[in-house]
C-alpha cells in the first residue's frame, strides 16, 4: 500500500478499496476508467483529495447514497487541508476541483468483499469498545490495547474507519501508533508525503 491508498482509505475505506484494483497511469487530470485512475502531476494532499472525489463522483447512485458520510469526510479532508499551513498552495485545487477531475462512471463498491473484510476486523473493534466502556483512563486504555500489534496497515485502518465516531477513531488511532510498528511507519510515510 502507498501513500495515497493510505490516505484514501484514511477517509473513505470503500472508495480505497476500489483505488487498490486500478492500474495508475499519468494524465492530465483525475479521471477513473474501467480498470485504471489517471493521475496528474500535483501536490500529494490535492492528489488525496482529488482522487477521492473523483472516485466518489464515478459511484453509481445507490454507492452514493451509502457512502454519502464518506463524502463528508472529504469536504473535512478539504476543510482542513485549506485552514493547514500547505492552504494557500492547495487552493486552486480544492477550490476549483472540476478543472482537475474529469467526470467518470460505472463503478461499484464490492461489498460482498467489504463486509469478509469487516467480519475479519468487527472483534477488534467490540474489544476495544468493551474497554472504552470499562477504562476511561486514557493511559491505561491505551496499555490495554496491545492487541492490535498484529494488525496489518490494511486491516488498521478499517478498524478506524468502522469506529465512525471521531472520538473513538482519534483513539484507535493513538493505539495503533503505541503498539503497531507497521502501522506507525506507514503513518510517517503519509505525514511526509503530505508536507510534499
Amino acid at each position: 500500500m502507498d501513500e495515497l491508498e493510505f490516505c484514501v482509505k484514511s477517509i473513505s475505506y470503500p472508495l480505497g478499496m476500489i483505488l487498490e484494483r486500478l492500474e495508475r497511469r499519468e494524465g492530465e487530470k483525475v479521471e477513473v476508467r474501467e480498470g485504471f485512475i489517471t493521475l496528474p502531476r500535483a501536490p500529494f494532499a490535492a492528489l488525496c483529495y482529488l482522487t477521492g472525489i473523483a472516485l466518489f463522483d464515478a459511484l453509481d447512485i445507490v454507492d452514493k447514497k451509502r457512502l454519502g458520510d464518506d463524502y463528508g469526510a472529504i469536504e473535512g479532508f478539504r476543510k482542513k487541508l485549506l485552514s493547514s499551513t500547505l492552504g494557500a498552495r492547495l487552493r486552486p485545487y480544492l477550490e476549483s476541483p472540476g478543472r482537475y477531475v474529469s467526470p467518470g462512471e460505472g463503478l461499484s463498491i464490492d461489498w460482498l468483499e467489504f463486509e469478509k473484510r469487516e467480519e475479519k476486523i468487527r472483534p477488534h473493534l467490540k474489544r476495544i469498545m468493551e474497554l472504552r466502556k470499562r477504562i476511561s483512563d486514557r493511559s491505561e486504555f491505551l496499555a490495554k490495547t496491545d492487541f492490535l500489534a498484529g494488525l496489518s496497515v490494511d486491516e488498521a485502518l478499517l478498524l478506524s474507519y468502522l469506529a465512525g465516531e471521531a472520538g473513538l477513531r482519534e483513539l484507535i488511532n493513538a493505539a495503533l501508533g503505541k503498539h503497531n510498528p507497521e502501522f506507525r511507519e506507514a503513518v510517517k510515510a503519509y505525514f511526509k508525503a503530505l508536507r510534499d
